[in-house]
């Protein structure tokens, strides 16, 4: 962890207990003014991306070895500098999520949260394979049971790990392994010592790396779009905000509208798009030659959200995962 971030919110408990074991001494000028984050964080800091970044940039290069503060728009993201070099950087949409649902002391603590994940972590092993991927949210339910059914020596199997992204979606994590990827369960939560929250700040930072390798190309088919990555990670580009707004941009401010149909196969228009919406239902429909079907309804993007712009009943009644 930079120095920097136990200045920032203070010593913490050891240091107060070090203080009432010994006698006050006089602070030098320099330090009686130190200057700490607001625990009031106000809202306007975290309207949005841009904002939340301005409030970082004005304050946290006043603490200890932290020296520089960039902001790169494009990709959603701060990197930190220290002055002995090292550099730590963190991706803004997770974090506004978790920053907004809470006030006063909890907000502060959550920020220092989301700057205390150290990065190392994310070269080491698994961690670093780890993607995020987005299901239905039945997905958990129905893989448990087989799951429970394939293994009745252990009724009790691990947890899915899992985060809520809009109705009827999840945001699962996986390790993308070099032939297959696998789940993240609990067990390994635990062995990793990283809570949720943590795993998918790394897991969007792997996202970011990913894609830059990969690339994101948008292909036509009539008068709607679909995503182009490698064939598996796809429907990943729902958690990249800065390509959402990029899409927004170019249709003149009207919200981008998606199906995510399987982990292979994204559609999109846009909310003003009468011919291309009536198209993506009727793609969406018919799933019968869909493999790893995610879900055939329609999602609204907009302000970093996605949420259910309308349900559209499937042609074929089985559900493959």
């Amino acid at each position: 962890m930079f120095n920097f971030l136990k200045r920032l919110f203070g010593k913490g408990k050891q240091a107060d207990t070090r203080r009432e074991q010994t006698p006050p001494t006089s602070e030098p000028a320099d330090t009686a003014a130190t200057k700490t984050l607001d625990l009031n964080i106000p809202d306007e800091a975290l309207r949005d991306e841009a904002s939340f970044a301005a409030y970082l940039q004005e304050r946290l290069p006043f603490f200890g070895d932290l020296i520089r503060v960039d902001y790169d728009p494009a990709a959603g993201s701060l990197t930190l500098h220290s002055r002995n070099g090292d550099t730590m950087t963190k991706f803004l949409n997770n974090a506004l999520l978790a920053l907004r649902e809470k006030r006063g002391r909890a907000r502060a603590q959550a920020l220092l949260n989301y700057l205390n994940m150290t990065e190392t972590m994310a070269d080491n092993g698994e961690i670093a394979k780890v993607l995020p991927v987005l299901k239905a949210r039945d997905f958990v339910d129905v893989a448990r049971q087989q799951m429970i059914q394939a293994a009745k020596d252990e009724p009790d199997p691990p947890q899915f790990v899992y985060l809520d992204e809009a109705e009827n979606l999840i945001k699962l994590f996986v390790v993308n392994g070099e032939t297959a990827v696998s789940y993240v369960m609990s067990s390994a939560l635990e062995d990793w010592g990283i809570d949720v929250r943590e795993l998918a700040e790394m897991a969007q930072a792997n996202l970011q790396k990913f894609l830059a390798k990969t690339g994101v190309q948008i292909a036509r088919r009539s008068r709607f779009q679909y995503v182009e990555v490698d064939g598996q990670f796809e429907s990943s580009v729902a958690f990249v905000p800065n390509f959402w707004a990029q899409v927004q941009e170019q249709s003149g401010g009207a919200a981008p509208i998606a199906a995510f149909l399987s982990r292979d196969k994204v559609f999109f228009t846009h909310e003003n798009d009468t011919e291309g919406l009536q198209l993506l239902e009727l793609i969406s429909a018919d799933l019968s030659d869909v493999a790893y079907v995610i879900s055939p309804d329609q999602y609204r993007w907009e302000n970093g959200r996605w949420t259910l712009f309308r349900r559209v009943a499937r042609m074929e009644a089985t559900v493959r995962h």
